[in-house]
């Protein structure tokens, strides 16, 4: 296990060849460790150093590659390095500023990224955003213009060529289109969550997903995770930054908007509560999207399909990192009967799963504590 001491005088090592117009680097003290199960994925680092500019101190997020059980399939450290290092050449989409990417192992135990520290807040997850945090002290047309700000924001970044600057993204292996390139990222993931199990909402929903695949979509940029936890909000409602962008993609843009929709209902309606004043309907949303873009949304009944089954798959994954800790057993129905299943048997017309005690235990362990092993 790497001590304290060890990492800040690696970390400091390592930004000093990363940046060597940064000259008197220090680097204060840090107070984290770094293990097997990296209990510390993400952590802050607090430098500062004098460059043409003048003197600086800033805070730097170092991100440290999971080593844990993989819930979502295909993430990838690099990918998100690519990302915000082409944005921030780019311009026009507001991501952190671009530090860098160290994929040798030796250093920290694990690849890692590091880069700027972004003012601002994002809408939680836990405690959901509708109920308690900064959203509930804006006003019903601050909070309409935050989230019409952040709609607009990735608005902007599928209106990036993905060819100047983005072929990174492409992935010709799994088809032609960046649809075809999407659906066959899903279909992968649907057979290794699966691993031979009967999933009978997710198989029916991957069905439909390749049975109705629309005949045209456009290929952009795709943010591949944009909900409201992963913007940065400004107090006037302005967005500081988009994160967390290492599940980006080619595909089409309705691919991003249902992903935003779909988590708009889950921490509302889904999950039982009520929605604050201000924040655009669904309607309103693919509206805003519309203006921003310039172009009319199509197919999006397929899309919110897409997207369901992709946050189905995300809970087998949440489902076999609890077996796997101990948290419940091999044999818990929540494998097939969760929020993402119902959501996805309701779309579909499929008999209604019971979300009884094994989907009560399932919920309760969604962020568990690693099961210290026996000496």
């Amino acid at each position: 296990m790497l001590d304290s001491e060890t990492i800040t005088l690696r970390l400091k090592s390592w930004l000093a060849r990363k940046k060597p117009e940064w000259l008197d680097l220090t680097m204060a003290p840090l107070n984290v460790q770094l293990g097997s199960g990296f209990s510390a994925e993400i952590f802050f680092v607090n430098v500062s150093y004098n460059d043409a500019a003048g003197a600086h101190a800033r805070t730097l997020v170092v991100r440290v590659q999971p080593q844990s059980y993989e819930v979502v399939f295909g993430s990838d450290l690099k990918i998100q390095a690519n990302m915000m290092k082409a944005l921030n050449e780019k311009g026009g989409v507001p991501v952190p500023d671009w530090i860098g990417l160290e994929e040798d192992t030796d250093l920290l135990g694990a690849p890692f990224l590091v880069m700027g520290r972004v003012e601002g807040q994002s809408a939680t997850q836990r405690p959901n955003y509708n109920v308690e945090g900064f959203l509930v002290g804006f006003s019903p047309e601050l909070r309409h213009k935050a989230w019409s700000n952040a709609i607009t924001a990735f608005a902007k970044l599928h209106a990036l060529d993905w060819r100047d600057g983005f072929a990174f993204l492409a992935r010709p292996d799994r088809g032609k289109t960046g649809l075809d390139q999407y659906i066959g990222y899903i279909r992968e993931w649907h057979a290794f969550a699966g691993k031979g199990r009967a999933m009978p909402i997710a198989d029916a929903a991957m069905e439909y997903v390749l049975k109705n695949k629309p005949a045209e979509a456009d290929t952009c940029v795709l943010w591949g995770d944009p909900t409201p936890s992963n913007t940065m909000f400004m107090p006037d409602g302005s967005i500081a930054a988009l994160i967390d962008w290492e599940l980006a993609a080619l595909g089409p843009p309705e691919l991003d908007l249902s992903w935003w929709l779909y988590f708009d209902d889950l921490f509302s309606r889904r999950f039982g509560a009520k929605r604050l004043p201000g924040l655009p309907t669904r309607e309103e949303t693919i509206a805003i999207y519309e203006a921003a873009s310039g172009r009319k949304t199509r197919d999006m009944e397929y899309y919110d399909i897409v997207a369901a089954l992709r946050m189905a798959l995300v809970a087998v994954g949440a489902f076999d990192r609890q077996v796997s800790i101990g948290n419940i057993s091999a044999n818990n129905e929540s494998l097939n009967a969760n929020l993402m299943t119902l959501y996805l048997a309701e779309k579909l017309n499929l008999p209604l799963p019971v979300l009884g005690a094994d989907f009560t235990a399932f919920m309760s362990n969604l962020t568990p504590v690693e099961k210290t092993p026996d000496p």
